[in-house]
């Protein structure tokens, strides 16, 4: 299988390709020469992805989208920045795709199973606790939801240290959050 970090950034790719080529080709009737450009560009793109090229991203299809997203930056219904964890959960959903035209992995085995059904409850109960908890600032709040973003896409691909890492980060910041209701600041 692909190792993790590669997917991840064919994922990454491929969503930046569809919301920019979507943008883009929506701004021109479907049977104009423009939008047809744009929609091979981003097939392009697509292709290479396919084809694991590890440059598909710096392409000059992918090139020509960005110049011509950059172009249209300010123009109504461009794409905004996203925010992280709402960014990784959509990059998740293109990373499970991939994930499934891998060939099979070994199927994770009870000692596995049992670390990540503890990660998974850690990142469950703990997230409900710290978000119900008035202590918490917008800020934290962010930090939560990208964290459990990040442990559930771990526990998506059955990735024991990804998932047991982000289950720690997350009691860290518990554990943060109520020194500071302490009274024991940062």
């Amino acid at each position: 299988m692909t190792d993790i970090f590669t997917l991840w950034q064919r994922a990454e790719t491929a969503k930046w390709v569809d919301v920019t080529a979507g943008f883009l080709a929506a701004r021109h009737p479907r049977d104009s020469a423009e939008h047809a450009e744009v929609l091979a560009r981003a097939r392009a793109v697509h292709e290479a992805l396919e084809r694991g090229e590890p440059c598909a991203a710096d392409s000059d299809e992918a090139l020509w989208l960005r110049i011509r997203a950059v172009e249209l930056a300010d123009a109504p219904y461009a794409p905004g920045v996203v925010r992280p964890a709402e960014e990784d959960a959509q990059v998740r959903d293109y990373l499970k795709d991939l994930v499934a035209r891998e060939p099979a992995a070994e199927r994770p085995g009870w000692e596995e199973q049992e670390a990540l059904f503890h990660a998974h409850i850690t990142l469950s109960v703990v997230s409900r606790r710290l978000c119900a908890d008035p202590a918490l600032t917008a800020s934290d709040h962010e930090d939560v939801h990208y964290l459990v973003a990040r442990g559930r896409m771990a526990l998506d691909l059955c990735h024991v240290p990804a998932a047991e890492r982000e289950a720690g980060r997350l009691r860290q910041l518990e554990e943060r959050v109520l020194g500071r209701a302490r009274g024991g600041g940062e």
